[in-house]
């Protein structure tokens, strides 16, 4: 689901001890994320593409009756691929940076991972960041359109919500 090579950049990122908050170290707002937890009450989830943890942390805060579980290949602590499915998959700024060529396989996956719901948050614009060969770090950049395609073709379900912010963030739940 990705190159070894590709690993590598992220982990020097994931690692870079002067930006300890850049690069899956902060939370950050999820539109109507809470909306759907708390409509959904799922009594698992993953969160896919977890990075450093800190919104991994906060959901396990924030959702005590939901256990809560982390992956992500690029930081040591969460490179364990998941073993056992989810009531909820949550991938939050994530798809974006994807190799292109592996983007079905990944999706593939988090449909293979989730009995009952997917949320997905993917910034369709470009990232600040810059990878350590200078590619820009969002490797996707594509319409709502062509991620709503790509999602249906991929993931089992129905998507109930689907929507692009004024920050080019795209929101979309799915219930399978």
């Amino acid at each position: 689901m990705y190159t070894n090579e590709y690993i590598k950049q992220l982990q020097s990122l994931h690692g870079d001890k002067t930006r300890p908050q850049g690069f899956g170290g902060k939370t950050k707002k999820l539109g109507k994320f809470h909306h759907y937890m708390n409509e959904w009450t799922p009594s698992s989830l993953l969160d896919y593409g977890c990075g450093k943890g800190y919104i991994l942390a906060s959901l396990k805060e924030q959702y005590p009756n939901t256990v809560c579980d982390g992956y992500d290949p690029a930081v040591k602590l969460f490179s364990q691929q998941p073993t056992k499915t989810f009531d909820c998959v949550f991938s939050n700024d994530v798809l974006e940076h994807i190799e292109p060529e592996f983007i079905n396989e990944v999706l593939k996956h988090i449909n293979k991972l989730a009995n009952k719901f997917v949320w997905l948050r993917i910034d369709t614009k470009p990232a600040r960041k810059t990878l350590p060969d200078g590619r820009n770090a969002h490797l996707i950049l594509e319409t709502p359109e062509w991620w709503r395609d790509r999602i249906q073709q991929t993931i089992d379900g129905t998507i109930l919500f689907l929507q692009l912010d004024k920050k080019g963030k795209l929101d979309v739940a799915i219930k399978k």
